[in-house]
């Protein structure tokens, strides 16, 4: 699976639906850290809620994360029926999505069951792409992509037993098949690879070994796990000339035959109980009903529409946004939407009647701001250039959890030019501690970094990226970029003194 770029087959265990032509109303359920949307079934949506955020907390207590998180909930969008995610994700082979925009972490899935005991249920892979994004969060660093996803992989697999635990540490019956009629992958090749290029069959031995390697790892405490520990705590901290065959007894082969018998023993579940357990209010209620009406809509324009795909998701968002004239969310959506179209003087005007209703709407005020930065950029004018940034100051002041107006703010001096002030840096830094999963702040903040001649602490930052499970012209860039600052690194570091050792005392 993946982080930013991650991407899941979804179906969720929630029954129900609507007749067809039936408008249901949309639900939101608002948790410590997700707000979760269906249409309709609120019971049910409170219930998943609760599960999401248990899970949440299993999470935090075995990894031990005590701090308070910064930013936006998770959104997660309950959608109908499996046509409008294959649509919306423009694949007809999954039912669901995970990933981020430039504002918030969001997945997109579908109702559903499980169609057999070996398939891989929707909460299964919702918790393997949270654990992701929890990870990345909470322990950014070069770890090997069979722990990335042999992490994911442990956690994916809870249940909620009526007595209100937790029960974790399970098998997943979806990578069964693989482990017992393929083997387990080879281990030494499972600790040098990435998943690059594997096959399905291959796949399945991958990940069902990287869950049997996590699951020995988190679930015993001899020799091998702890050579495991500092393995891959050297890995994180970029020790050079790492070889896993030094940290275990009979190297890799020794533990690859201790794994293969733990593989024939019966695992054990663990449980974390009710009274444990402390996960705050769950509150549903009813989505204002412009929003609603709005919502799909919504999720299109987030998830990254096509330069085709624009006129008509513009249009009819303007055609519910008429029905609703006074509601100051559409028009901002509206405005929104108008800017991606490259319809600036109808993105600004839009705004404006939002703000003339909301005068504390970040959204309108974000979009006012791009709007009026590309025609400061084009005039060069003063004024120009004040509009536009009193415009990201206000979108600031109205929410100031909102990355957006923090990132506007740094692309406002960078675009001035001269040097850039340390409140630019601040407000870039902020935007991605806010939502670290998202790469685009990763890439900006690593390279503000750099252009401060900080480079250790900007390759650092690019580790994620650069050591992903998954291939991509991302990650191969954070590969180039990386190398760049490991060289301009070592440029600015002393020089080791020349001749001989002083002699010993």
């Amino acid at each position: 699976m993946t982080r930013f770029w991650m991407k899941a087959v979804l179906a969720l265990l929630l029954g129900g639906g609507v007749p067809v032509g039936a408008q249901a109303a949309w639900y939101q359920a608002q948790t410590r850290h997700f707000t979760v949307y269906s249409e309709g079934n609120d019971e049910k949506l409170r219930g998943f809620a609760e599960r999401l955020e248990k899970f949440d907390f299993l999470l935090r207590r075995l990894t031990g994360v005590t701090s308070p998180d910064k930013g936006s909930p998770v959104k997660v969008y309950l959608l109908s029926n499996e046509a409008k995610v294959k649509e919306l994700a423009r694949n007809p082979n999954i039912a669901g999505y995970y990933t981020t925009s430039d504002r918030t972490a969001y997945a997109f899935l579908a109702r559903g069951a499980k169609t057999g005991m070996y398939d891989t249920g929707a909460e299964e892979i919702l918790f393997h792409e949270y654990t992701h994004h929890f990870m990345l969060h909470h322990f950014p660093a070069a770890y090997p992509a069979w722990y990335v996803e042999g992490f994911a992989e442990f956690f994916s697999v809870v249940e909620f037993p009526k007595d209100g635990s937790i029960q974790f540490a399970k098998v997943p019956m979806g990578r069964v098949p693989g482990l017992v009629q393929g083997q387990p992958y080879p281990l030494a090749q499972l600790l040098s690879r990435t998943t690059d290029g594997l096959n399905l069959r291959d796949g399945d031995r991958y990940y069902g070994t990287a869950w049997l390697l996590t699951h020995y790892y988190f679930q015993n405490k001899n020799a091998y796990t702890t050579g495991m520990t500092r393995y891959l705590n050297d890995l994180a901290q970029g020790k050079p000339d790492v070889k896993a065959d030094d940290y275990f007894e009979g190297g890799v082969a020794g533990l690859e035959k201790v794994l293969k018998a733990y593989m024939g023993k019966r695992l054990y579940i663990s449980v974390l109980k009710p009274q444990e357990m402390n996960i705050g209010a769950v509150t549903v209620a009813p989505v204002d009903p412009a929003q609603g009406a709005l919502m799909e809509d919504e999720l299109h324009l987030i998830h990254r529409p096509t330069t085709e795909e624009m006129p008509a998701l513009v249009a009819s968002i303007r055609t519910t946004a008429a029905k609703y004239p006074g509601n100051a969310y559409a028009l901002a959506l509206l405005a929104e939407a108008e800017w991606e179209a490259e319809q600036p003087d109808a993105a600004v005007a839009d705004a404006d009647r939002a703000i003339a209703i909301d005068p504390q709407s970040s959204r309108a005020y974000a979009v006012r701001a791009e709007a009026l930065l590309a025609r400061a950029q084009d005039s060069d004018k003063e004024e120009d250039w004040k509009a536009a940034l009193t415009s990201i100051v206000r979108a600031n002041r109205a929410d100031t959890e909102d990355p957006v107006p923090l990132a506007l703010f740094y692309r406002y001096h960078a675009m001035r030019g001269g040097k850039m002030p340390d409140i630019g840096y601040d407000g870039l830094y902020k935007a991605f501690t806010l939502l670290p999963q998202n790469p685009n702040y990763r890439f900006q903040i690593a390279q503000a970094m750099a252009f401060r001649g900080e480079y250790e602490a900007a390759s650092i930052l690019l580790d994620p990226i650069a050591f992903s499970p998954h291939g991509s012209e991302m990650r191969e860039a954070a590969i180039r970029m990386k190398a760049d600052y490991d060289a301009q690194a070592a440029k600015k570091k002393p020089a080791a003194p020349t001749g001989s050792p002083a002699p010993a005392a």
